[in-house]
């Protein structure tokens, strides 16, 4: 028998799972425990296949229910695809942090692709350490702890969506670890080594057999002092930098500028040193439009701070650092690794640090 009909209604399990037909295949009714109705469709044109399915995922629901278990499941796949939506919402909206780019990276290069088919219920301690083996093959090494630290966000984001749908239940959640190769630290400079930068841009930056060189030179110098006073990152940080992310404000008769900036982490302030006050001017001379300008005035203008003097843009400093570095012999530190520009960042962080520490100890003294 297969229950009762009611114009064209199949009731089973006392009437808590109906079976109708719309279009090609059978549709069914769930009365889930928290009295609301769940549709899915049986995807067979059989009567008796339909209910079998109906009643076997009703059954599957009720022993979910037992265990204390999430009521309702997803493939990874599915959450993965709502999560990715969500985090690109975000980012179109602005109110995204710019690491959600690279969790959608992560998601659709290794995370969908391992675990795609699963559902996200039964993704357990064992799933994860097939993972990590997968995922080193992938790579051809053991990852870094940065990049595993980047998978484990993706993977903590899908999860979050996964448990506000009811998809999880937070004690299915694993916990998720990183083991994987320390990240060397990039080269720094010491405070004599930046001494010897600083001199030795102050003749280098006018050097150059075209004018285009000598015009990138001067500005690098700037840019590099900029970067070295504040801790910008030289990437979307400093090249996105506009003269109205700047405003200046007085303490105690010295000025000082805070300088809005958006790039990795997201939107971030930053109070550089008073010496960037120098930096800045030199840059606002080399145009003529505001040279003359207040600083309140120019604080308000829409355009670049880092651009030649016909309003180009430099689309990598890297080649040109490089070679201010190899000119100054400064290129490697002791220990024989390469500088960059994330080094004039590192720099920044130390002396920050010793700043710290040296007011810690003055104050212990006072």
């Amino acid at each position: 028998m297969f229950g009762k009909i009611v114009n064209e209604l199949h009731h089973f399990r006392n009437e808590q799972v109906v079976l109708y037909k719309r279009g090609k295949y059978w549709q069914a009714r769930l009365k889930l425990p928290t009295k609301k109705w769940h549709r899915i469709s049986t995807k067979t044109t059989n009567l008796k296949e339909a209910e079998n399915f109906a009643c076997d995922y009703y059954d599957d629901i009720k022993f979910r229910e037992k265990h204390k278990m999430a009521l309702l499941t997803k493939k990874f796949v599915n959450v993965a695809n709502v999560t990715i939506d969500d985090l690109q919402t975000q980012l179109d909206s602005g109110y995204g942090k710019k690491t959600y780019q690279h969790y959608i990276g992560a998601i659709k290069r290794y995370l969908i692709p391992f675990f795609g088919r699963h559902n996200i219920d039964t993704i357990d301690y064992k799933k994860l350490m097939k993972f990590d083996e997968w995922r080193i093959k992938q790579i051809g090494r053991i990852p870094k702890k940065s990049t595993i630290n980047n998978h484990n966000s993706a993977l903590k984001k899908v999860f979050s969506v996964a448990l506000k749908n009811n998809w999880i239940s937070e004690y299915k959640i694993p916990v998720l670890k990183n083991k994987g190769t320390k990240t060397e630290r990039r080269a720094s400079f010491t405070e004599s080594e930046y001494e010897t930068l600083y001199r030795y841009m102050r003749k280098w930056c006018k050097t150059g057999r075209k004018e285009k060189t000598r015009q990138i030179r001067i500005l690098l110098r700037d840019y590099v002092l900029i970067l070295a006073n504040t801790g910008m990152r030289h990437g979307t940080e400093a090249t996105r930098l506009k003269w109205n992310n700047i405003e200046q404000f007085e303490l105690k008769g010295d000025v000082y500028f805070r300088y809005y900036v958006d790039g990795k982490t997201g939107q971030r302030e930053i109070i550089p040193n008073t010496s960037t006050v120098e930096y800045l001017e030199r840059i606002r001379s080399r145009f003529d439009d505001l040279k003359n300008l207040t600083w309140t005035e120019l604080f308000k203008v829409d355009e670049y701070v880092f651009r030649l003097e016909n309003g180009e843009r430099v689309k990598d400093w890297h080649g040109a650092f490089e070679i201010l570095l190899r000119d100054a012999d400064l290129l490697c530190d002791k220990h024989g690794k390469r500088r960059s520009l994330y080094s004039l960042r590192h720099y920044y962080t130390k002396m920050i640090k010793k700043m710290v520490f040296i007011n810690g100890i003055m104050r212990q003294v006072n």
